[in-house]
């Protein structure tokens, strides 16, 4: 069991003033060895040094307690008529009089100068302690690391259990919105609020019984603000990327609605077409006529599968609302999968890849991002001359990560660059002719600006086109030890 808090002090009292005793016996036995060949002025000096050294260790009491000894010894042990407090010359009163004054007097300078170095420590690793802590709440990703790296720092500085109770009807949220470091069933907590927004509180769960100096709260409650303040920069980023993902959300929601309408007709017209035909002269058709109607279908059919399939992913995206389920995941992943795809849809289609030697993780939903490149590189073959490589290339530029894919088609013109990203906007180019259906790239947009990024269509030298993609790249997570 713990003892009380009191005994606890009462003992520390004790081994103070016990200190400062052995530490006057000290004085006072080297005294007696220099007393054949010292002065008495100078055998003060002695008793003085003892004074000091208590002084610059322990509380103003014990110092003074220290002069009082080391007053009493000078004048019992070393002032004339020795081994009694009376003094006999006037000359002598006065010295031990000033013994006593300078020595009351060095032992206040010394423990104000020691009080004073004392707060200068404890302001500095206040100071490293929160600038160690805003570091990590900085490199935290999520509110859920704020929490977690708040409670490990918390622990660590205060030596108290820190847990987060963030729950707006937690009891002891509501104790500390009205009174910081109140006592909560043996507990002591801090808020965590900025401005009306309340995100809770911290809860301190002391390892040893009794209430914490006052030195250790005022680090809590400044440690709690900069986490509160981390808890509110982390709900504004998410407010602002849902009203990003919102937008666009309902952009790719009024163009599905638009799109069924616009490219459905197409490839279903040419279905029904060939398949009346077939019904119609079935017997009259010679056999190579036959199998191109047949193969038409068939062409027809995939190109609307893939269609289908691009509504079926807006749809999907802007059901409700955008919702991103972000996981670490490497580039060289994502462009791994991107280009396996192309190559089941484009068998002949070569594809050249420049990617970073080293891992560049991004923080992303993996599967959106993989269907956005692949959008692109299709787009890329769409327009590329048969048997040209389409290209990817790949790298961090500051605190970004730059994807191009790069064809050799005929180009874009500059009037129409920005265009293409519009629903149902395609450029007729290139030998393989004007198959997209213009959705391909404004769901890569779509995709890509939920993540905070951008895309953006760049000429490429010697000829065609580049379709650049920009991602943030957050801090890498750290990795436990």
């Amino acid at each position: 069991m713990h003892e009380p808090a009191s005994r606890r002090r009462r003992g520390s009292v004790v081994a103070d003033y016990l200190f400062a005793t052995m530490v006057t016996l000290a004085a006072f036995a080297l005294t007696f060895v220099a007393d054949r060949y010292l002065s008495i002025a100078n055998l003060s000096l002695i008793l003085l040094t003892a004074v000091l050294a208590v002084a610059v260790r322990k509380r103003m009491a014990v110092a003074v307690y220290t002069a009082v000894l080391c007053f009493i010894g000078d004048n019992f042990f070393f002032t004339r008529p020795r081994h009694t407090l009376a003094v006999a010359s006037a000359d002598d009163v006065l010295a031990i009089g000033l013994f006593l004054i300078v020595a009351l007097v060095c032992s206040r300078m010394a423990t104000r100068l020691s009080s004073q170095v004392g707060s200068l420590r404890a302001a500095q690793l206040r100071a490293r302690t929160l600038l160690q802590l805003g570091k990590q709440l900085a490199a935290a990703a999520d509110a859920a690391g704020i929490r977690q790296v708040g409670s490990q720092a918390l622990t660590q500085a205060i030596g108290a259990t820190a847990r987060m109770q963030l729950a707006a009807g937690d009891p002891a949220a509501k104790v500390a919105s009205v009174d910081p470091g109140a006592d909560l069933d043996g507990e002591w907590v801090i808020p965590l609020i900025v401005g009306t927004h309340d995100h809770g509180a911290v809860v301190f769960a002391a390892h040893e019984p009794g209430e914490p100096d006052a030195e250790r709260r005022e680090l809590a409650v400044a440690m709690g603000q900069d986490i509160a303040l981390a808890l509110e920069r982390a709900r504004l980023a998410d407010e602002l990327e849902q009203a990003r993902v919102q937008g666009e959300t309902e952009r790719l929601r009024n163009a599905l609605l638009s799109s069924v309408s616009h490219d459905l007709r197409s490839p279903l017209a040419c279905m029904i077409g060939a398949a009346d035909t077939l019904a119609m002269y079935e017997t009259q058709l010679p056999q190579g006529e036959r199998q191109e109607l047949l193969q038409a279908i068939l062409h027809e059919g995939q190109r609307l599968d893939r269609y289908i399939q691009n509504l079926l992913d807006m749809t999907r995206l802007g059901h409700g609302t955008l919702k991103l389920h972000r996981d670490w995941v490497d580039v060289t992943e994502v462009v791994v999968a991107a280009t396996d795809r192309l190559h089941r849809l484009f068998p002949e289609q070569p594809v050249q890849t420049g990617l970073p030697p080293d891992t560049v993780l991004l923080y992303v939903h993996p599967a959106l991002i993989e269907q956005a490149l692949f959008n692109v590189l299709e787009n890329a073959a769409h327009f590329s001359p048969p048997g040209e490589a389409v290209r990817i290339e790949a790298g961090a530029m500051g605190e970004q990560l730059r994807i191009d894919v790069i064809d050799r088609g005929p180009g874009i013109p500059p009037d129409e660059r920005a265009r293409i990203f519009d629903m149902f906007y395609s450029v007729s180019r290139g030998d393989r002719g004007n198959k997209g259906t213009g959705l391909g790239l404004s769901i890569c947009r779509g995709m890509i600006g939920a993540h905070g990024g951008s895309v953006e269509a760049l000429p490429t030298a010697g000829g065609g086109t580049t379709i650049r993609i920009i991602l943030p790249l957050p801090p890498a997570p750290e990795t436990s030890t």
